[in-house]
């Protein structure tokens, strides 16, 4: 059974016990990782990284944020097009990259190991989504690399808070509100903010 904070934050943050419970598995596991009694901190072991970043991705969850880029509205709109054309031509595409953001919580895990309730609220914005076409998301991924050229380390090209300007979205519909936004619509932190610039960033 788990503790009235567990439920209270399943609650506060509108989830399923499934999904509440995939958070906290995630959390345990990092927790248990980032803090071992004989490995100690393998985040410090750079092969580890990717099967850390791993158990964040697979706990991340595609929360609809009702944001959708224009090609993707036209897409969504044209009553020439069936249902299963339009989930063809369109794809949940995540505001920021979760194996990206899990650089930055597996670094910063200070700001997460006492607080189950932060560690929760920053797994949802990782899994928030904006509807994009299926052309735009390919270049949206780009943006992300991990080879050669960085030395197999992971690395973006341009900041999270540009990446739909950069792909030439120059602004999104919210479908809550029926209005255009021309900004970046989602609040991120100071910290990742300088973490991002710090050490993800290609260029600064």
């Amino acid at each position: 059974m788990y503790d009235k904070e567990f439920y209270n934050l399943v609650d506060k943050h509108n989830l399923t016990i499934a999904q509440a419970e995939g958070f906290l598995t995630a959390y345990c596991a990092l927790e248990h990782n980032l803090n071992h009694p004989k490995y100690g901190n393998r985040w410090e072991i750079l092969s580890a990284r990717r099967s850390l970043t791993r158990v964040i991705y697979e706990a991340s969850l595609i929360k609809i944020s009702g944001y959708m880029t224009e090609d993707a509205k036209s897409i969504l709109v044209n009553k020439l097009l069936d249902k299963k054309e339009k989930k063809k031509l369109t794809t949940d595409d995540h505001i920021l990259s979760p194996q990206s953001y899990a650089h930055f919580i597996c670094t910063r895990w200070d700001l997460f190991k006492d607080n189950l309730d932060n560690f929760f609220l920053h797994m949802l914005l990782l899994s928030t989504t904006v509807k994009s076409t299926v052309e735009e998301n390919n270049k949206f991924k780009k943006f992300t690399v991990n080879d050669a050229t960085t030395g197999n380390v992971l690395r973006l090209r341009v900041p999270t808070e540009k990446r739909y300007e950069a792909a030439g979205v120059k602004k999104l519909f919210n479908k809550n509100t029926g209005k255009y936004v021309f900004d970046f619509p989602f609040e991120l932190s100071d910290e990742f903010l300088e973490f991002e610039k710090e050490y993800l960033l290609i260029w600064k």
